[in-house]
């Protein structure tokens, strides 16, 4: 069986919905509002094609009134469109009497299991749950019940609508509804009274709520405007670590810049230094023959006699042979300028050669100055071991590095120790080139 929970204009139905579930155990009602004449027709097709029943909620006046204040509906407005709309109601429920059962909410409310008995009754099919209902009576509000005594005290098409409806649903309470009490009327007057007051009392709050609109406001600008300086310094710091972040790259720029130029001082630096020190050999070299020839000159030679010379008278032998003593050597000044210039010249080569060595992946320093303290208590060599190793070291039979043995080089290229190279500058200058033996 199909079951239609069906509401009129203004009822509000769920007050009853727990009470209308229980009809049927397992049973979901299918909810629907008739409040227009499609609606009404819907559901009349509903009842025709199928095996079914409807219970239809009707508001009695006053609680249509009670619905229509909470919707902001004006009463005369709400008693048209309730007058209307109950109306096509009475004439749907004689067109299908037997499927569409009426019930006033109201009584519906306060005899939940009367309620549910008549529908059993009714509608054999359906098993009401045996749970019981607790009646809960819903009064109006005391205005809206003398509002509708007050329309329906007149004779009239609303009275006798209301009489129609009350015939056609089926009945649930044994009593009419109770007049209002003293009681309900003094509150009622109570009601109007502070509602009177409040009339009155409405400029000061107004004025009172005019005067809070304008602190708001007040407080708003100065939100928005704390909001702007601070969005004004956001941004201003944003700026600002912009800025700070383009020095950072800048300043990095022109650090790689000066490492560039450091770079390509130092090289030039090196450059220039090795062009000096050839030119300074080079001009040695020169010095050095100039120096040869000057000596050269220096040395007296005796005239050969040409015939025909007038003849003069011949010194003693004596004074001769002192004369070609002291004529055969050459001045003591020259000599000393160049055996001063030889020994620099000798010391220069030797340092270049200890640079060598010391400049080579087979000389370790540190392990060399470790491995023979007397050469690391020594002021000279302490300062440039290569120039031990060099010049003495390595005939010694002493080792550069753990790596290459002097010892072993020489024994294994006799041509070297007879030669008197240094194993290593040997090793370095010819011996890899020529895949001399290490031992």
């Amino acid at each position: 069986m199909n079951l239609t929970i069906a509401a009129a204009a203004f009822c509000n139905w769920r007050l009853a919905e727990a009470t209308s579930r229980q009809l049927a155990a397992g049973l979901q009602p299918v909810t629907t509002e008739l409040t227009t004449d499609a609606s009404m027709q819907q559901l009349a097709h509903s009842l025709n094609s199928s095996t079914g029943g409807a219970v239809v909620f009707y508001a009695p006046l006053e609680l249509a009134l009670e619905q229509a204040m909470l919707e902001g509906i004006e009463p005369s407005q709400a008693v048209a469109l309730w007058q209307h709309n109950g109306t096509q109601l009475v004439r749907f429920c004689k067109q299908h009497r037997g499927q569409a059962v009426l019930f006033n909410l109201a009584d519906a409310l306060a005899a939940p299991e009367v309620f549910k008995t008549l529908c059993a009754q009714h509608w054999p099919e359906l098993k009401p749950g045996q749970a019981p209902t607790q009646a809960g009576e819903h009064q109006p509000p005391l205005l809206c019940r003398l509002l509708a005594r007050f329309w329906l005290s007149t004779p009239g098409t609303l009275q006798t609508l209301s009489q129609q409806l009350t015939a056609l649903a089926q009945p649930l309470l044994p009593e009419p509804q109770p007049l209002p009490t003293h009681a309900e009327l003094n509150q009622l007057v109570k009601e109007y009274q502070a509602g009177l007051q409040a009339q009155q009392q409405l400029p000061e709050v107004q004025q009172e709520h005019a005067l809070l609109l304008e602190q708001l406001h007040q407080v708003q600008q100065a939100l928005e405007s704390a909001l702007r300086e601070q969005e004004q310094q956001k941004n201003a710091l944003k700026a600002e670590q912009d800025n700070r972040e383009t020095l950072v790259s800048r300043v990095n720029q022109l650090q790689q810049q000066l490492d560039t130029l450091t770079k390509e001082r130092d090289t030039a630096l090196q450059s220039a230094s090795a062009e000096l020190q050839q030119e300074n050999a080079l001009l040695l070299e020169q010095l050095f023959t100039v120096q040869e020839e000057l000596e050269k000159h220096l040395v007296i030679t005796p005239r050969p006699a040409v015939a025909g010379s007038p003849q003069v008278a011949k010194p003693t032998d004596a004074k001769v042979a002192q004369h070609n003593a002291s004529s055969s050597q050459p001045s003591e000044h020259p000599s000393s300028l160049r055996r001063y210039f030889k020994k620099r010249a000798e010391k220069k080569r030797l340092l270049q050669k200890a640079a060598e060595l010391a400049a080579s992946p087979l000389f370790n320093a540190e392990w060399y100055l470790g491995q023979y303290p007397d050469v690391a208590a020594d002021k000279v060599f302490a300062k440039n071991p290569a120039l031990h190793y060099f010049k003495c070291g390595g005939f010694e039979g002493r080792n550069p590095s753990p790596q290459f043995n002097s010892r072993d080089y020489l024994d294994a290229n006799p041509d070297v120790a007879a030669t008197g190279f240094n194993p290593l500058y040997h090793y370095l200058r010819f011996g890899q080139a020529e895949n001399r033996p290490l031992y």
